[in-house]
């Protein structure tokens, strides 16, 4: 893609149409992109097999030339969501060529956004390091993936909350919308309550805002603010009813990261990928592309 000194409105526009990044988030990402792309082309080949020698001379006839076009391949298969065969079109090349570049060039997009600092603490455990926030919001977000032929790994995605066949992390957010921890990923039929009991979650002074799926947490996390559930038979009180209004537009907050992270239609629509690894990576990639973003244009609210 070709670098456009000084965009305008409508080249910001289309460029955050193709990838969801304007031209200056494109280019803070490239930056760091590149010297890693360049650095795995020389050791590396396309099928992730070492190099007897580490050197490598990019031929003329290669299918995405350049660390920016590799770097726009990516982003836009990500932004799109499309069909193999059609990314391969859009770009010249066949639909197995365009699997083994997403495989080669995952890795480096996730590790160019940990060293800019945009990806959140990951995996099984989290730990406040002294974010400056007065508060923290949890919440689980789901997402389709296509149904399996065998029938217990139907059952165990199928989310009956969504009737669909689902994946699900759990996310903690600040104040602010930016995403401070992301749960590895869980099928679809395991409860918002128990991935928070599978995890390991650092106890902090601040307050954690959590809604009705996560009832019972407020036994063993003393911090733990959860709206009033009506009761079997009656009504919540005027002061309940007003309390959990303000809960809920705290709340607010972890919606718009969702929809942030959502705006890359491989998490949004129902992913291609098959490979469970690959899924997990993707949705990791994707919240840190929303950090980016969040961390360019401020609070995402007017921008979700």
């Amino acid at each position: 893609m070709k670098k456009n000194e000084s965009p305008t409105p409508e080249a910001d526009r289309k460029l955050r149409g193709l990838e969801s990044l304007n031209q200056v988030e494109h280019d803070a990402l490239l930056a760091v992109f590149e010297p890693l792309v360049n650095k795995k082309m020389k050791y590396f080949t396309l099928k992730g097999k070492r190099r007897k020698e580490a050197s490598y001379q990019e031929r003329s006839n290669i299918s995405l030339p350049g660390a920016e076009q590799k770097l726009s391949f990516i982003l836009m298969y990500m932004k799109e969501n499309p069909n193999q065969a059609y990314h391969g079109f859009a770009f010249g090349m066949a639909q197995s060529k365009v699997s083994e570049w997403i495989s080669f060039l995952s890795p480096v997009l996730e590790e160019a956004l940990i060293q800019m600092g945009f990806m959140p603490q990951c995996g099984d455990r989290w730990q406040y390091r002294g974010e400056q926030t007065d508060y923290f919001i949890a919440d689980v977000t789901e997402r389709q993936v296509p149904r399996r032929s065998d029938h217990d790994a139907q059952q165990e995605e199928y989310s009956g909350k969504k009737k669909d066949h689902t994946m699900k992390n759990l996310a903690i957010t600040d104040e602010y919308g930016y995403v401070r921890f992301l749960s590895t990923s869980y099928e679809g039929t395991v409860h918002d309550k128990a991935i928070w009991d599978e995890l390991d979650l650092e106890q902090t002074d601040h307050n954690m805002l959590l809604d009705l799926g996560f009832v019972g947490v407020e036994h063993e996390f003393p911090n733990a603010i959860l709206p009033f559930k009506k009761p079997r038979k009656a009504e919540l009180t005027p002061l309940q009813k007003q309390i959990n209004h303000v809960i809920s537009k705290l709340r607010i907050r972890i919606e718009h990261a969702f929809a942030g992270v959502k705006r890359l239609k491989i998490i949004r629509n129902k992913i291609r990928l098959k490979s469970f690894d690959a899924r997990d990576q993707m949705m990791r990639i994707a919240t840190a592309l929303h950090n980016l973003r969040w961390h360019f244009r401020g609070n995402l609210k007017t921008h979700s």
